[in-house]
C-alpha cells in the first residue's frame, strides 16, 4: 500500500512540474531575427548570450542575406532583420504601403577585406583595378604586376547586403562581370580563394582574418595617390581603411518593450557591444550609441 501511494506521489510530482514547465515556456516571448550572412555568427552569439540574463524570451537567429530579412520583416514574418547595408527606398515604401514602419539601428562597424590566394604575388590594389577585374576589364593577374594567371572572381549573391554595398561604394554601380561566380556566405568565398590559386574575393574583416595564414589580405587605396591600407581594427575605426560601414537591424516602429529590451542590450558596451569586439568588429561610438538609443526611449 505505501510503495502504491509513494508511486502516486511520484506521478502527481512528475505532471505538477510538466505543467509548470509548459506553462513557463508559453510564457516566453519568441523573437525572430533574419538577415545579413555577415552579422550572422555575431547575431547568434548576441542571441545565446542574451537568453542566459534574460530567461522570458527565447530567440531564433539565421541567415540568408540582408535582402531576405529586409523582406521578411516587411511581411510580418520576423520581428528584427539584419542588414549590411541600409534599407532601400522602395523597400521602405513596400513596408509603409504594409503598415510596417522600418526603424534603422546601427549596430557595430565592420570592414570589408579583399583576398586572394597566396599565390598571386601582390600586395594591395585601388578601387579601379577592382573595379576592372570585377567588371570584366582585367583578366589576368600580370595586368597588375601578378603571377600570368587567369583571374577567378568570386563575390556574394545578389541579395547579400555586402553584394550590393561593394557594387555601389567599390564598382560605383557597374555591373558585375558575368562569369563572377556568386556564393552564398563569406566562408563560402574564404574557401573559393584558398583552394583556387587564381582567386580573388571579398569578406567581413573576421572572416578573412580568420584564416590570415591560408590567404593574402589586400591592402586598399581609393586612387593611385593616395595611400593603401590594411583592414585593421585601427585603420577601420579611424575611417582610413576605404571599405568599411556600418551593420545594421531593423525592427517595426514602436517595438514590444521585449525587443526594445533586447536592441538596448544590444547596444551596450558590457552587452552586444563587447561580443561584436570579440567577434573582430568594432564597437560604436559613444555618441552613435546615444543616438540610437532615443529611437526607443
Amino acid at each position: 500500500m505505501k510503495g502504491e501511494i509513494k508511486l502516486v506521489i511520484i506521478v502527481v510530482i512528475i505532471l505538477l512540474l510538466a505543467i509548470f514547465f509548459i506553462s513557463s515556456g508559453s510564457t516566453r516571448t519568441k523573437i525572430k531575427q533574419k538577415g545579413s550572412d555577415t552579422m550572422l555568427e555575431v547575431a547568434q552569439m548576441w542571441a545565446e548570450e542574451y537568453v542566459k540574463v534574460n530567461d522570458n524570451v527565447t530567440l531564433s537567429v539565421s541567415g540568408g542575406g540582408s535582402g531576405t530579412g529586409i523582406a521578411q520583416m516587411i511581411n510580418g514574418q520576423i520581428d528584427i532583420a539584419d542588414a549590411s547595408r541600409p534599407i532601400k527606398k522602395y523597400e521602405i515604401a513596400i513596408a509603409q504601403s504594409q503598415g510596417i514602419v522600418p526603424v534603422e539601428f546601427k549596430t557595430c562597424l565592420d570592414g570589408i577585406a579583399v583576398i586572394t590566394n597566396n599565390n598571386i604575388n601582390i600586395s594591395e590594389i585601388s578601387f579601379f583595378q577592382l573595379r576592372g577585374i570585377y567588371n570584366g576589364t582585367i583578366k589576368n593577374w600580370n595586368d597588375l604586376g601578378g603571377t600570368n594567371l587567369k583571374i577567378t572572381v568570386y563575390g556574394r549573391q545578389s541579395n547579400s547586403g555586402t553584394y550590393v554595398f561593394f557594387q555601389e561604394n567599390v564598382l560605383d554601380d557597374d555591373d558585375y562581370r558575368t562569369d563572377m561566380q556568386p556564393l552564398n556566405g563569406n566562408s563560402q568565398i574564404v574557401d573559393a580563394v584558398v583552394g583556387d590559386d587564381k582567386g580573388i574575393g571579398y569578406v567581413g574583416v573576421a572572416y578573412a582574418e580568420n584564416r590570415a595564414s591560408e590567404l593574402s589580405i589586400l591592402k586598399v587605396k581609393e586612387n593611385e595617390n593616395s595611400s593603401a591600407f590594411l583592414p585593421t581594427i585601427e585603420n577601420i575605426a579611424t575611417g582610413e581603411y576605404p571599405i568599411s560601414r556600418y551593420l545594421y537591424i531593423y525592427t517595426n516602429d514602436n517595438p514590444t518593450d521585449e525587443i526594445a529590451q533586447y536592441v538596448r542590450w544590444i547596444l551596450d558596451e558590457s552587452g552586444g557591444q563587447k561580443i561584436a569586439e570579440e567577434l573582430g568588429f568594432i564597437p560604436l561610438p559613444k555618441y552613435i550609441v546615444e543616438k540610437e538609443l532615443e529611437k526607443i526611449t
